[in-house]
């Protein structure tokens, strides 16, 4: 982990926007622990100890979620409809945390905390993500049109489920995606400073 990769994780600490969780959604959180009084020690650790990511290995932090529907029917007017739809999101999060962070030198100690804030603000926004999208499911739930049979609307219930959970699942992956891309602009744009001529 160079110094650049440090810069820019202050930077997009600070960049990064507040998020709320819905009280449909609960989380618990997990720690894993990363030893090191240098940016190598820390690096080597996180590649460790790190949680695995689906398609990615081992990453910084992550957030693993599961949607729970409770749906409830009923018969109207001769036709069943969906009575009720709720989301439940269930999210385990996983953040770093350093054995001994007192220990740390001043550069250091910044750094890891700027990095383990930019952890804690990314899972955010994927917990948000979640949370936005159990909403958008259920109204879309609730939506539907009554069907002749309580087998027919639980048919529309799943198909429509499925489709936007996919599109839940897009989400977030661009979200890495778009993040990754912001990161590596944020290098390039710190390197480029470093190495303009002075114009004064």
């Amino acid at each position: 982990m160079n110094k650049h990769k440090l810069l820019f994780v202050g930077f997009l600490a600070s960049l990064a926007s507040c998020t709320s969780v819905g009280e449909r959604t609960t989380v618990s959180i997990a720690y894993y622990t990363v030893s090191g009084e240098t940016f190598g020690d820390l690096d080597r650790d996180i590649k460790l100890h790190g949680p695995n990511v689906t398609g990615v290995g081992k990453a910084l932090a992550s957030t693993d979620l599961r949607m729970l529907p409770d749906i409830q029917y009923q018969y109207k007017g001769g036709k069943c409809a969906v009575a009720n739809a709720r989301i439940n999101v269930k999210a385990r999060v996983t953040l770093p945390r350093h054995r001994n962070e007192q220990r740390l030198k001043e550069d250091l100690a910044r750094a890891w905390d700027n990095l383990e804030e930019y952890a804690r603000l990314h899972e955010a926004v994927h917990l948000a993500i979640a949370d936005r999208y159990a909403l958008k499911i259920e109204d879309a739930l609730k939506a539907l049109f009554p069907r002749e049979t309580c087998k027919q609307i639980r048919n529309d219930v799943e198909e429509e489920f499925s489709v936007l959970f996919k599109e839940h699942h897009a989400e977030q992956l661009q979200f890495d995606e778009d993040e990754k891309a912001r990161v590596r602009r944020i290098i390039g744009q710190t390197r480029a400073s470093e190495t303009k001529p002075d114009e004064s």
